[in-house]
């Protein structure tokens, strides 16, 4: 196995174009950012690949807004993201999620959304966050470049639209113009999530961790309002029609307690969107 450190162009087209030629060349590439995943997995051997070409000069760690989105390059890390202040001004959900990722300041300094997004694990903080905000994801090859949103990239369990030798440069994501929240449920300060929640309201509340993508669930304007119950039955109700084939179970919990405690997180998520629309 050999490993690429290349000297990429700064210009993200040059360095998208560069990066196919070298996915072109055959054999099983494996693309790292942080690596805070697929490094772990290449020393256990869950993951094989041919080459290695890592990411860190690639210059995909470029944050730019735009009149109504925010475009986040591959290599954008958690810190990063907590540190900028048109970040935490403009898409608070973001903001509060990367203070809480598990691992502390290390992860939040190598890990980056991209790779939590292309990791597609159902656990994850950054799946269900990405539907929520309505992130659009950009994908290269050499047959060019095309945009898909974040719903549709998540196929399954750690399973994405990506095809044979594409991948993703960037995330581009709307600037919501209604509160947010987001909330989370784990069994330790050092655990991965059980149950995750981010709110738009009115719109909608996307949980992650029952199931094997992100559930959307539309929210409205009279869910919200007085104590909250019309948001406790609708994903109550949507949870009891998801099929069983696609309920998730892993070794942190079950899915009878994903059942029942979904509910309640999503009210929490809520409560902290109508509590940001207070101080607005």
């Amino acid at each position: 196995m050999s490993t690429f450190r290349a000297a990429f162009p700064r210009n993200e087209r040059d360095v998208a174009d560069s990066l196919a030629r070298i996915v072109a060349e055959g054999g099983d590439p494996l693309l790292i950012g942080g690596g805070t995943l697929t490094v772990p997995a290449l020393v256990r051997g869950d993951v094989v690949a041919s080459d290695v070409v890592d990411l860190g000069r690639a210059g995909l760690d470029e944050i730019e807004f735009e009149p109504d989105a925010v475009r986040i390059g591959a290599l954008v890390c958690y810190q990063q993201l907590l540190e900028h202040a048109g970040i935490r001004r403009r898409l608070p959900l973001l903001h509060s999620l990367c203070g809480g990722i598990t691992g502390g300041i290390q992860i939040r300094n190598q890990g980056s959304i991209v790779g939590a997004l292309c990791a597609a694990r159902p656990q994850s903080d950054i799946p269900a966050a990405l539907v929520a905000l309505d992130a659009a994801v950009l994908i290269h090859s050499t047959a060019g470049t095309r945009m898909t949103g974040a719903s549709m990239f998540l196929r399954g369990a750690e399973q994405t639209d990506l095809a044979a030798g594409e991948f993703v440069t960037a995330i581009r994501i709307p600037l919501p113009t209604s509160p947010s929240g987001y909330v989370k449920l784990k069994g330790a300060e050092s655990s991965w999530p059980v149950v995750t929640a981010a709110a738009i309201v009115p719109g909608h509340v996307v949980l992650g961790g029952v199931a094997d993508v992100p559930q959307r669930i539309p929210l409205s304007q009279t869910m919200v309002d007085g104590v909250l119950d019309g948001v406790r039955h609708a994903v109550a109700d949507h949870l009891d029609r998801l099929p069983e084939q696609q309920r998730w179970t892993d070794l942190r919990a079950d899915w009878p307690y994903r059942r029942r405690v979904a509910p309640e997180i999503a009210v929490r998520a809520v409560r902290v969107a109508l509590q940001g629309a207070d101080h607005e």
